[in-house]
């Protein structure tokens, strides 16, 4: 019997097979001109799907006008169904999104293919199934392409689903949806703590906000415009034989071993022997960072030789961690880009440029109390990227369990 492990009671029929076109008709989008876009009607284009659970015409980002027949043959309407046509990844072609507006209709992009809505059925509940991973494996095996991948409306329509009756979609997608909403609620947890700890590294930074000691008194006047080569030396240690882990700038994550960024890169050991070693809490400009220009390492590896590496010069005066977050200011982040401006022509970051930069630092004793204040913060962020997290699998759990 075609039926998923985990029903709802008095549910016991059998979800009937079916393909695709039977509940969607499919069709491209719309590829104007460039001065069409940036007025007139919202149009739905490829992150609107990839960053929304459903979408409504108000978190739409771009607009397009077109004539009166080409935007009446491409509306996008309540139910209709945006499948990613394009992508780097077989994992992410085909992925979808939901039209969920019943005030007002939207316009979509050719690097998307609308699936418009022919028969009956829960909107949100189709998007989920779409998502289930027998869909997701038919789409990923059926795409074409070599360097990016493709599906196109003739695959869309030989897709099979199982469909249950509508009550019992009714109830599964408002079960899961009450689960999204928790999902929500808690990101935004998460994203108010991150927000209130880029206010206060701002006032602590700036000295608008200081610390005491235990005794209530304040510690000492921070020393003014200490030029960075007074704090910190260049490193470029090849003393190595090749066998370290080899490190790499993530965009989100800072440094991290090539392994685990999904970049299918293979190296032999003697190719390694120009790259520099960097140990844990050493410093490296990096030009793929997209928050700042300057990561901390936790790892002991090698890096390209086109980074920079550099540490404290003397430890006892200086807490690394504390680096750490100042370099993350948006402050400095600002006149690093100043340094870097132009980046995208040749420039690059240049340890000279960065070592004649001037800092106010305060006594050793208050930079301990800056870090721990922070710590604190982000380890309140970390508990409630856990309870998101645990969310989420949970989310994954019942979706494997309560679709075929």
């Amino acid at each position: 019997m075609d039926a998923p492990k985990l029903r709802f009671k008095g549910f016991n029929e059998e979800w009937q097979k079916a393909v695709l076109s039977h509940y969607l008709s499919f069709n491209n989008g719309i590829n104007a001109d460039k001065d069409s876009y940036g007025h007139g009607r919202k149009f739905i284009n490829v992150l609107d799907i990839l960053n929304n659970n459903y979408i409504k015409y108000e978190d739409i980002v771009g607009s397009v006008s077109v004539p009166a027949k080409l935007e009446e043959s491409n509306k996008v309407e309540f139910g209709d169904i945006l499948f990613l046509r394009s992508s780097e990844t077989r994992e992410d072609v085909g992925k979808s999104s939901v039209y969920l507006d019943k005030d007002k209709y939207a316009l979509f992009g050719g690097f998307v293919i609308r699936g418009k809505k022919l028969a009956d059925y829960h909107p949100y509940f189709l998007k989920l199934n779409l998502e289930s991973f027998n869909v997701r494996n038919q789409i990923g095996a059926k795409a074409g392409g070599s360097t990016r991948y493709n599906i196109s409306q003739a695959i869309l329509s030989s897709v099979e689903i199982k469909m249950p009756l509508e009550s019992e979609q009714t109830k599964i997608a408002d079960f899961l949806t009450l689960l999204d909403k928790k999902m929500q609620k808690q990101q935004e947890k998460v994203e108010l703590l991150k927000l209130q700890k880029k206010g206060l590294m701002q006032k602590i930074f700036s000295q608008k906000l200081r610390f005491k000691n235990e005794n209530g008194r304040e510690y000492p006047e921070w020393r003014m415009r200490v030029k960075a080569k007074d704090l910190f030396q260049s490193v470029s240690d090849k003393s190595h034989d090749g066998t370290l882990e080899v490190l790499s700038a993530s965009q989100d994550q800072g440094i991290l071993p090539r392994n685990l960024l999904n970049r299918k890169m293979q190296f032999a050991s003697n190719n390694l022997v120009n790259y520099k070693r960097v140990r844990v809490n050493e410093f490296i400009i990096s030009l793929r960072s997209f928050e700042g220009g300057i990561e901390t390492s936790s790892y002991d590896g090698l890096v390209s030789p086109a980074y920079t590496v550099f540490k404290i010069s003397s430890p006892e005066n200086i807490e690394v961690v504390y680096f750490k977050y100042f370099f993350k200011t948006k402050n400095f982040i600002t006149r690093l880009n100043n340094l870097t401006y132009g980046i995208r022509d040749g420039k690059a970051i240049s340890y000279t440029d960065f070592s004649e930069m001037k800092f106010d630092i305060p006594s050793i004793e208050e930079q301990r109390v800056i870090v721990n204040f922070l710590s604190k913060i982000d380890m309140k962020v970390e508990k409630e990227k856990f309870k998101l997290n645990f969310l989420k699998e949970q989310k994954k759990a019942f979706m494997q369990q309560m679709f075929i």
